[in-house]
């Protein structure tokens, strides 16, 4: 089992153009979420790699331009979803979110969808207050990255015997509000 992690530590000077452009993103995610929350969460019940969520992406970005009046849109797929997620979980959680998402044996199993969402939904379910630390920092930002260091022991943990991950800051942090979502959306079950 093997988990690349690319950890760079910002500096504090200005913030690069990748720095830029994931901010930009969340900034986004959160103005879409914000003007049609339950648009975000129809497109964050499809999985991100499928042809339909590509269809519904393009539709709600088309239809929020406004969000980023006079620029260019283009996106990775799961950077989108991740900020959606974050926006969500902030409107749904509130600050409590490493006790909505711990543990809980009355809620319904979440299945993964890859190995590496398998991964994030394990580190979320194990180390609750390690993912709400994250989700509350600033995307690319110093604390972001430290607050990233704890999760490193549990994803290892998690990633299935024999799996490799390879992913960056932003995409590990997409990662961790996808699952944390999925985590808060997912059903009890019902009593016997």
């Amino acid at each position: 089992m093997s988990l690349v992690l690319a950890l760079v530590a910002v500096s504090a000077g200005s913030l690069s153009n990748d720095q830029l452009a994931v901010t930009a993103m969340h900034n986004f995610g959160a103005c879409v979420v914000s003007e049609t929350p339950q648009g975000a969460r129809d497109i964050l019940a499809l999985d991100y790699w499928t042809e339909a969520y590509d269809k519904r992406m393009r539709s709600i970005a088309k239809g929020h331009d406004r969000c980023a009046p006079g620029a260019t849109l283009r996106f990775n797929r799961l950077l989108f979803a991740g900020a959606l997620a974050e926006a969500l979980i902030k409107l749904d959680a509130g600050p409590d979110l490493s006790t909505k998402t711990a543990f809980n044996e009355a809620r319904e199993p979440i299945p993964a969808r890859s190995p590496s969402e398998e991964m994030a939904l394990c580190a979320v379910l194990n180390a609750p207050q390690a993912t709400a630390a994250v989700l509350s920092t600033s995307p690319a930002t110093k604390q972001e990255v430290d607050a990233m260091r704890p999760l490193g022991p549990v994803l290892s943990e998690c990633l299935k015997k024999g799996a490799m991950v390879e992913i960056n800051k932003p995409g590990l942090r997409s990662m961790l509000a996808l699952a944390a979502y999925r985590v808060l959306s997912a059903p009890t079950k019902a009593a016997q």
